[in-house]
């Protein structure tokens, strides 16, 4: 009977491990669910070797729950962010190809997304006051924008390339979903 507790006991510390990058309410809640169902399973006669088969192994069954738990909101959070490079850990080939690219590309045109409108507020309000800048602006061969063109180009930029991010992260969430199908039903 020890060996038996034993052996689900380990499966429930490696789904644990696997979920580390989940708060720690959420990753008690399936630890909890995945435990029930478990003793639900053994008061129907089910050995542990039987339960384990069933629920597969720790890595795919964590593997099920962080993506269903990354795709259950499309909003952009830095916790969300760390179950989605967890997720990444665990999505094996396929996920270590597109999930870094899309991801990234994600963050990075967003958070560019919201740089160049205030760019472009800097760059006007400096030549409101006075000084150039340069540094900040549009340059084509010899042509430069002046700050005035800017502020509304900049805007523009700021709209078009922060709806570019979003649509790169929808689509790492639209991934993630697609790998985690394999979620099995723990109920018999």
């Amino acid at each position: 009977m020890e060996a038996m507790e034993k052996t689900l006991n380990n499966y429930l510390e490696q789904i644990d491990k696997y979920l580390k990058p989940m708060p720690v309410s959420e990753r008690v809640d399936i630890v909890k669910e995945i435990q029930s169902q478990m003793l639900e399973l053994q008061q129907n006669g089910s050995l542990p070797e039987q339960i384990i088969e069933r629920l597969g192994s720790p890595k795919a069954l964590a593997k099920a729950y962080l993506g269903e738990t990354i795709s259950k909101t499309h909003s952009f959070s830095w916790r969300k962010l760390s179950a989605v490079i967890a997720f990444y850990s665990l999505a094996g080939f396929g996920g270590m190809m597109v999930l870094p690219f899309t991801s990234i590309c994600g963050i990075a045109f967003m958070f560019t997304g919201v740089l160049c409108p205030i760019m472009g507020i800097i760059k006007f309000g400096a030549h409101l006051v006075g000084i150039e800048m340069p540094e900040i602006g549009i340059v084509y061969n010899n042509y430069t924008v002046s700050a005035a063109a800017f502020l509304p180009i900049s805007f523009v930029t700021g709209i078009v390339l922060f709806v570019v991010g979003w649509l790169f992260w929808k689509l790492t969430i639209f991934t993630i979903k697609a790998m985690s199908r394999g979620k099995k039903k723990l109920v018999c």
